[in-house]
């Protein structure tokens, strides 16, 4: 139960984990807005710091931002936001949370209403730290913007960060609709409901990322992972098959294939596995183990002695990425 309790707090952990970049993607969606608009008749008045303002390097963006928020007046709406906003991303960018919000903020007086702004400040809140902000921002957007994918996607990890996983999967459930061809909002509920032990849910969640993208690794490595803990091992075998044709350095589905041919008696089939995954990661526990069990049984099965008592590992290795 211990192991158990552990593979399942370890797939929670990673659907976390890819919630960051889940929330840098709402700091991309927000520059959407920060393209500045040139009117014709004004032209000749462009202000010249619009170059750095856009500019990739944090410094720079952040010197050219402020020179023209310092003659802000002189600057449509729309530019107004601009500035702001690419200004903010620079300070979140540094890890300078206050001046990031303070910014979005300022954004904000402008456009009160902007879906992608409120999800972009909900991102800097949940940097820092401050999740019931994030949690408010969040909620803001999605009331302005009900397909607001991105905003869908980062409340369900705020929901998730704060124990409420059925709050998460309705939010996952609603990010797949709005976003008919994303895998991100699918993988994740994959990996929440694995944790929770909902094998049957959590495959269907994995097929749904599969049929959007048949080249996603990730989906066949976490269906894979939900028929073994079903005991169902040779469906797992195949979509690990499946993941490794994919990405033949796949360690995850290399490692989980050994763990399937291992629990069918396969012993030698399993240590070649364990061997693949250690040539690529040579530090890796859980194939080294794998491997040193095999060498032993395998041992054993040429002395010509009864079969060899084993077990295998009783979850799956599930890192949905």
């Amino acid at each position: 139960m211990h192991q158990r309790q552990n593979s399942a707090a370890r797939a929670a952990a990673r659907a976390r984990f890819a919630a960051s970049f889940i929330l840098a993607g709402l700091l991309v969606c927000a520059p959407a807005l920060a393209a500045h608009k040139n009117r014709a008749s004004r032209a000749s008045r462009v202000n010249p710091a619009w170059a750095q303002c856009r500019a990739p390097d944090v410094d720079a963006r952040i010197a050219g931002c402020t020179q023209i928020i310092e003659q802000i007046d002189k600057e449509t709406p729309h530019n107004k936001v601009a500035a702001y906003v690419n200004r903010a991303g620079a300070y979140q960018a540094r890890g300078d949370y206050a001046h990031a919000l303070e910014d979005f903020g300022k954004a904000l007086e402008v456009a009160p209403k902007s879906s992608a702004i409120l999800a972009a400040r909900g991102a800097a809140h949940h940097a820092k730290g401050d999740l019931d902000s994030a949690l408010a921002d969040f909620d803001q957007a999605i009331a302005a913007d009900k397909k607001n994918a991105a905003a869908l996607l980062a409340r369900a990890h705020i929901w998730r960060a704060k124990g409420d996983v059925e709050k998460a999967l309705a939010d996952l459930d609603e990010a797949a609709k709005a976003d008919t061809k994303s895998t991100t909002a699918s993988v994740a509920a994959g990996a929440l409901y694995h944790a929770k032990g909902e094998h049957d849910r959590a495959i269907a969640a994995f097929s749904e990322a599969a049929k959007r993208d048949p080249k996603l690794a990730a989906a066949r490595n976490g269906r894979g992972a939900c028929y073994y803990a079903k005991g169902e091992f040779d469906k797992a075998i195949a979509d690990f098959d499946a993941a490794l044709k994919i990405d033949a350095g796949y360690v995850s589905a290399l490692v989980n294939r050994a763990n399937a041919w291992r629990a069918k008696k396969d012993f030698a089939r399993a240590k070649a596995d364990y061997d693949a995954a250690l040539a690529d990661k040579p530090d890796l526990a859980a194939a080294k183990k794998g491997s040193d069990d095999m060498a032993k049984l395998i041992a054993k099965q040429g002395s010509g002695g009864p079969p060899p008592a084993d077990a295998a590992p009783p979850e799956a290795e599930h890192d949905h990425d």
